[in-house]
């Protein structure tokens, strides 16, 4: 047996270990905080899991940046990242639009009829509406997810699964099953919608050379548009 493959295996166990924890803190937290009928459980739970993380990436003396949380210099790379959003933006309507939904509505998919009533302290109600945009949408989902899922998560398994095609392939399938499950409480058409969104999430950020700005501006302004839509809709999803 070569030297260096013990080394590995503890290598990787050591990861695996290292997300397990930061995992089981993302879910005792949502589960505390959803006893407690706290607005905004998940995004709690996320941003815990994060400074779990972080406390984990110190012991390595590493940072976010490593993972691909830069801010653009200059107007040209805020142009590029921005067109890099909206690109993603259309990419994820375009494929959930008219491949991921039409293919769940055959077999008779859809979100349990009261996905949306965790919504319901805002209907009717701009300010509060505003507020959850901003703190829970922007902060909570769009930056502390793509910090989490596409920075931190994908890049650990990519270090077990190997930096090569197959290797990402395998993590990105990984990476997106653990966030469609994350969303169970959307039923099994949000289970698989949520993957398939973290699926292509997770490549463009590969595509385009790990950098996470974009990507969490698209995030941001799909879920935006998603809870402007149900919010207008006074809150009964089409």
């Amino acid at each position: 047996m070569n030297d260096m493959e013990p080394q590995k295996k503890y290598f990787k166990i050591k990861i695996l270990l290292e997300i397990t924890i930061v995992f089981l803190t993302i879910l005792s937290i949502k589960h505390l905080a959803d006893y407690y009928n706290v607005i905004g459980a998940g995004s709690i739970a996320i941003w815990c899991g994060i400074i779990v993380s972080t406390t984990f990436m110190k012991q390595k003396k590493m940072k976010w940046k490593s993972f691909g949380l830069k801010v653009p210099k200059g107007p040209k790379n805020w142009l590029i990242d921005i067109l890099i959003a909206l690109g993603t933006v259309i990419l994820v309507l375009s494929i959930m639009g008219l491949i991921v939904k039409p293919i769940l509505e055959s077999f008779s998919l859809t979100n349990p009829t009261n996905v949306a009533d965790r919504f319901a302290f805002f209907m009717g109600k701009p300010l509060v509406f505003i507020t959850y945009l901003i703190i829970v949408v922007w902060f909570g989902a769009a930056l502390g997810e793509e910090l989490l899922f596409r920075g931190y998560l994908l890049n650990k398994l990519v270090d077990c699964t190997g930096n090569y095609k197959l290797g990402i392939i395998i993590a990105l399938i990984i990476h997106a099953v653990i966030f469609g499950m994350l969303h169970i409480y959307q039923g099994l058409a949000g289970v698989i919608a949520t993957s398939c969104i973290a699926l292509i999430f997770g490549s463009v950020y590969f595509i385009i050379k790990r950098k996470l700005f974009p990507i969490i501006i698209a995030h941001g302004i799909i879920n935006s548009l998603s809870l402007i839509g149900l919010y207008l809709n006074d809150g009964v999803i089409n």
